[in-house]
């Protein structure tokens, strides 16, 4: 990779989550999109939260820390998926909670001590003297450090973690898209995000019918070029067909890539479109973008 700073980086626009209680295990088995059972203090998972159509209103990134489960997601749609988490907690036992005590702060490439990665082996997940580190293998081995203390000072923007997260694939849900998308449309089968023998959560049905009838026809793709302007976030780009402009996809984020407009856009787009298919975004002529 280029253009990229190796301090350690702000993750201020992610929010943690904390389930506790005895039943948060059980709980959340019959919520979220992966099997629970195999989460571990040795292993993070990724999962969607979704309403009862199949629609997202967060994907997650879960992990333990003891008997409490946390879970990390957008900061924009934190208190909107929380709320909704907890009208299904009423007959559990299970807390549900932002979480202000802990801080998260991103490290990749000369800003990860050797030492620590040494000590990962085959798991993506440990915590050491109330440290928790995640590993993600995507787009380059990169770690997510939870401390309880955390200075802001000196930390890299929150743009470097997002153009990681687009470089690796994940979808960026934040408040514009939630209920919107189902699992699929963002490629989180592709990030063993989804269990498809687990048994029943909410919306678990239209996510089944996503996979094994056909239903869903779109995919989540990364279009990078240059443009004057970011596009609106939720809103469609324009891409040509026979030599027309047709309005279509649906944007998850963007970001300026340096001081010459080239911009990378997260958009989710019908399967099957051509690679070598020209976009730009919308009303805006000056801009170019293309599979990347």
């Amino acid at each position: 990779m280029s253009n990229y700073s190796f301090e350690p980086i702000s993750l201020a626009d992610w929010q943690i989550v904390k389930v506790s209680g005895e039943d948060n295990l059980k709980f959340l088995q019959g919520q979220v999109t992966i099997d629970m059972k195999n989460l571990s203090e040795h292993s993070a998972l990724y999962a969607a939260h979704c309403d009862a159509k199949g629609k997202m209103w967060s994907n997650i990134l879960l992990f333990r820390r003891g008997q409490d489960i946390y879970y990390i997601l957008r900061k924009s749609v934190a208190n909107r998926q929380v709320a909704e988490l907890k009208k299904y907690a009423v007959f559990s036992k299970v807390i549900i909670e932002i979480v202000e005590d802990l801080h998260m702060v991103g490290l990749i490439a000369d800003a990860i001590p050797a030492s620590l990665l040494s000590k990962f082996n085959d798991n993506n997940c440990m915590t050491e003297n109330n440290i928790t580190y995640i590993k993600l293998p995507l787009p380059q081995p990169r770690i997510i450090m939870i401390t309880p203390n955390l200075s802001e000072n000196n930390l890299q923007s929150c743009d470097q973690w997002l153009r990681l997260d687009l470089e690796a694939g994940y979808a960026v849900i934040d408040a514009e898209n939630i209920e919107s998308l189902l699992p699929q449309a963002c490629n989180l089968q592709l990030h063993n995000a989804i269990s498809f023998d687990k048994g029943c959560y909410c919306g678990q049905e239209m996510v089944a019918r996503a996979q094994f009838r056909g239903a869903n026809k779109r995919g989540l793709y990364l279009l990078s070029g240059s443009s004057p302007v970011l596009p609106i976030i939720g809103d469609t780009v324009e891409y040509q067909i026979e030599g027309n402009w047709r309005e279509g996809g649906q944007i998850l984020a963007a970001l300026k890539l340096d001081q010459n407009n080239n911009v990378y856009v997260q958009v989710v787009l019908p399967n099957g479109i051509d690679i070598n298919t020209a976009f730009r975004i919308k009303g805006q002529v000056d801009s170019k973008l293309s599979f990347h």
